[in-house]
């Protein structure tokens, strides 16, 4: 004759010994060091991440700075395409860039109505420098000129292509 606990049928052997499915269904989930160690992770990364979005300036400099050697390559554009008629500069100041024809008046702007002259968020500063660039492209003064574009970026312009790069 069979024994009734062999014939239950939430009955499961593993090994030597029985165990019932509800005995298992009990045991499942996270423990709670499991718990505490993934809640500490999440904190150390929101910490991380956070800081990276608020109070950082590096945003506002890297826009800047996109735009101002977007600007410096218009110049160079606007120069080459002029042949040898025209120079055509980029001016920055501490607070603002403008694009300018060789009689220093801002040309108009291809983006927005208006003269090519940026000011640009308070947050972020511009080392002061000018730029011309001939019938071929080439900057002068003929040497690679630096822009810093608040602590973040600096600009580079190759001394002979003119090429503006970060």
């Amino acid at each position: 004759m069979k024994s009734s606990f062999l014939q239950s049928p939430k009955t499961t052997f593993y090994g030597n010994s029985a165990h019932h499915y509800r005995d298992l269904k009990s045991h499942t989930g996270f423990t709670l060091v499991e718990l505490i160690v993934v809640i500490l992770l999440l904190g150390i990364l929101s910490i991380n991440v956070g800081s990276r979005f608020f109070g950082n300036n590096s945003f506002s400099d890297r826009k800047v700075a996109d735009e101002l050697v977007e600007a410096i390559r218009y110049a160079q554009h606007l120069a080459m395409s002029r042949a040898a008629s025209d120079t055509f500069k980029i001016v920055t100041t501490s607070s603002t860039y403008s694009v300018q024809n060789s009689s220093s008046t801002a040309v108009n702007n291809p983006n927005r109505s208006g003269d090519y002259t940026i000011t640009i968020p308070s947050n972020t500063s511009l080392s002061a420098t000018s730029v011309s660039f001939n019938g071929l492209g080439k900057p002068t003064p003929d040497t690679d000129t630096t822009i810093t574009v608040g602590s973040s970026f600096t600009i580079t312009i190759e001394q002979e292509t003119g090429y503006a790069r970060y």
